[in-house]
C-alpha cells in the first residue's frame, strides 16, 4: 500500500523533473550557466528520488536508451588507446555527459504528457524568438559591433541551428490548431521572423541546414499531395525564391574573382605631388580586380584622411581593424589610386564606410548575408592563388586546410583512429604535414564526421551511426516529419562543424532526439 507521503514525494519528484525540462529549453539559447545548472538539478532529482531497482528494470527492457547510452559508452572505450586520455577525460567525455545521462533519466521516467510536450517546445520557440529580439535590438543600437554580436548568449552556429529548429517547430504547432486560423497566422509570422534572423545572423551553417531541410520538406508536401497541379506549383515556387536569392552570389563570385589587368613593369614611380609610390606588386590582394598594394602614397595619404577623420590613419576602424589596410581596400574597389588625388574624390559617405569597417563600396548596399558571401568567396580566391597559404582570410578556408589535415591524419590510423582526446594531436599531425600556417593553433577539424573518423576511426563511425539509427528505428521517430526535419539540420551541421563536442550543440542534439524519440509520437508531429 502507498502511502500519503510516497505519493507527495512522488508528486515533488515529477514536478522537479518536468521543471527541470522546461529550464533546459528555456536556457538552450540564452545561458551556458544555467543551462548547466538544470541539467544537475535533472540529474541530482532522479538520483534523490531513488527506487534504482524498477528503474534499471525499465532501463533494461528499454532498447533504444540503451543504444543511445552505448554511444557514450562508446567514447569511454576509446580512452584506451588515445593518444591524450587526460584530454580526453577532462574535454570530450565532460561534453558529451548528456548523452549518459539524458536517456538514462528520460527512459527510467514516466513520460510527459501531450499538453507538457507542447508547453516543452513552446518555451523553447518562445526562448529562441527572445534571444533574437534582444541580438536583433543590440546591432540595431551598436550598429558598430560585428554581425556575430547578434547572437548574444552563444555561439552563432549553435543560434543558427536553433532558430532553424524553432522556426519549423513553430510551422508545426501552428498547423496542429490551424482551426484556430489567428494561431496558424501568428505562426507563420513569427516563423517568418526567425528565417529572416537567420540571415541577418550570416550563419551559413544554419543557411544551408535550413535550405537543405526546406528542400526536402518542400518535396515531401509535393509528393504526398493528391493534386497534380499542387506538385508542381510548389517546388517550383520554392526554386524560384532560392533563384532569386542566390542569384547575387553570381555577381559577387565575379567581382571577388576578378583580375583586372595592369603592366607592373610600367607602373608610375611617383604621386602628381611628386610623391614616391609604394608598390608592393607581389601582393595578391584585389578588390573588384583591381590589385590593392600599388600605387599607394601613404604620406598624402594620411595627411588628407586626418583632415577629415577623427580615427587615426594609423589606428584601426570602428570594427576593430586596421584602418589604413580598410582604406586601400576600398579606394582600390572604386579603381582610385590611394594618394591624395584619389582621396579626394571620396565622398563624406565614403569616409564613413571606412571608419565602420567596409572594405568594398559595393557592400554598402549589400544585405548583411551577401556580404558574408564576399568575404568568403574572397577568402576562396586568395586561398587557391596563394597556393593554400592564405588561410586567414575566411572561415571556409581554414576549414578547408583543417580538413585536408584532418585526412592526413585519418590515414595513418583508418580504423581505430587516435582515440577519445586524441583529436588535437590528430589534427596538429596533420597540419604538420601539410605544412599549413594553422600549425600549432590547437584546431579541431571542423567536422563532425572526421571528429569522430579521427577519434574513433572507420569502426567507431559505422558503430556510432548503427546506434543512433537503431534509437531512431526502435522509437519510431524516423516517421515523424519534425524529426527528419531536425535530423537534416544537423546532418547538414555536422559537414562543416564539432557541433556535439560544445555544450550547446551536444544538448541541443541529445535533448531534442529525447524529445522526438520519446515525448513527441510520430502521429502528433506528421
Amino acid at each position: 500500500m502507498v502511502s500519503d507521503t510516497d505519493n507527495t514525494r512522488r508528486s515533488v519528484h515529477r514536478g522537479i523533473y518536468l521543471a527541470s525540462l522546461c529550464l533546459i529549453a528555456i536556457f538552450l539559447p540564452s545561458s551556458r550557466w544555467l543551462l548547466t545548472v538544470s541539467e544537475i538539478i535533472l540529474v541530482f532529482n532522479w538520483l534523490a528520488e531513488g527506487d534504482f531497482r524498477s528503474k534499471f528494470t525499465r532501463l533494461r527492457e528499454d532498447r533504444a536508451a540503451i543504444a543511445f547510452i552505448l554511444i557514450y559508452l562508446l567514447n569511454v572505450i576509446g580512452l584506451t588507446w588515445s593518444a591524450d586520455p587526460g584530454y580526453g577525460f577532462s574535454h570530450d567525455l565532460l561534453h558529451k555527459l548528456p548523452t549518459l545521462f539524458m536517456p538514462l533519466i528520460v527512459a527510467t521516467t514516466a513520460l510527459p504528457g501531450r499538453k507538457m510536450t507542447r508547453m516543452i517546445l513552446s518555451l523553447f520557440i518562445s526562448s529562441v524568438l527572445v534571444v533574437t529580439f534582444i541580438g536583433f535590438l543590440r546591432t540595431q543600437l551598436q550598429p558598430a559591433i560585428s554581425f556575430r554580436e547578434a547572437s548574444p548568449f552563444i555561439p552563432g552556429i549553435y543560434l543558427g541551428l536553433m532558430v532553424v529548429i524553432a522556426a519549423f517547430q513553430l510551422l508545426m504547432l501552428g498547423w496542429e490548431f490551424r482551426a484556430k486560423r489567428v494561431y496558424f497566422i501568428i505562426s507563420l509570422i513569427l516563423s517568418a521572423w526567425l528565417i529572416f534572423f537567420l540571415f541577418y545572423l550570416r550563419a551559413l551553417s544554419g543557411v544551408a541546414a535550413f535550405t537543405a531541410a526546406m528542400i526536402w520538406l518542400i518535396l515531401t508536401i509535393a509528393s504526398r499531395s493528391e493534386r497534380y497541379l499542387l506538385k508542381i506549383a510548389v517546388p517550383a515556387g520554392f526554386f524560384a525564391v532560392a533563384a532569386v536569392v542566390l542569384w547575387p552570389l553570381a555577381g559577387i563570385y565575379r567581382d571577388t574573382h576578378a583580375e583586372n589587368p595592369v603592366a607592373l613593369q610600367n607602373l608610375e614611380p611617383y604621386s602628381s605631388e611628386g610623391t614616391p609610390y609604394i608598390h608592393d606588386t607581389a601582393n595578391i590582394i584585389r578588390e573588384n580586380g583591381n590589385l590593392v598594394y600599388i600605387y599607394i602614397a601613404d604620406g598624402e595619404l594620411r595627411e588628407v584622411w586626418n583632415e577629415r577623420s577623427s580615427l587615426d590613419y594609423d589606428g584601426t576602424n570602428l570594427a576593430g581593424q586596421e584602418l589604413r589596410a580598410t582604406l586601400f581596400r576600398y579606394m582600390s574597389s572604386l579603381g582610385l589610386r590611394k594618394d591624395r588625388e584619389g582621396f579626394m574624390m571620396l565622398a563624406g559617405s565614403d569616409i564613413a564606410a571606412v571608419e565602420k569597417g567596409v572594405t568594398n563600396h559595393l557592400n554598402i548596399d549589400r544585405l548583411g548575408f551577401y556580404v558574408r558571401a564576399y568575404e568568403e568567396m574572397m577568402s576562396l580566391y586568395l586561398y587557391r592563388k596563394s597556393s593554400g597559404r592564405m588561410t586567414d582570410w575566411g572561415s571556409l578556408t581554414k576549414r578547408i586546410d583543417l580538413w585536408k589535415a584532418s585526412w592526413e591524419a585519418f590515414m595513418v590510423r583508418p580504423l581505430p583512429g587516435w582515440g577519445t582526446g586524441g583529436i588535437l594531436k590528430a589534427v596538429e599531425h596533420g597540419l604538420q604535414k601539410n605544412n599549413s600556417e594553422l600549425s600549432g593553433l590547437n584546431m579541431k577539424p571542423h567536422s563532425q564526421y572526421l571528429f569522430i573518423l579521427l577519434t574513433l576511426g572507420t569502426a567507431g563511425l559505422i558503430i556510432t551511426i548503427i546506434l543512433y539509427a537503431f534509437f531512431v528505428v526502435e522509437k519510431k521517430a524516423h516517421k515523424s516529419l519534425m524529426f527528419i526535419l531536425f535530423l537534416i539540420v544537423f546532418l547538414v551541421a555536422f559537414t562543416g562543424n564539432n557541433v556535439l563536442e560544445s555544450q550547446p550543440g551536444q544538448d541541443l542534439f541529445v535533448f531534442f532526439s529525447m524529445i522526438y524519440g520519446y515525448f513527441s509520437p510520430p502521429a502528433d508531429l506528421r
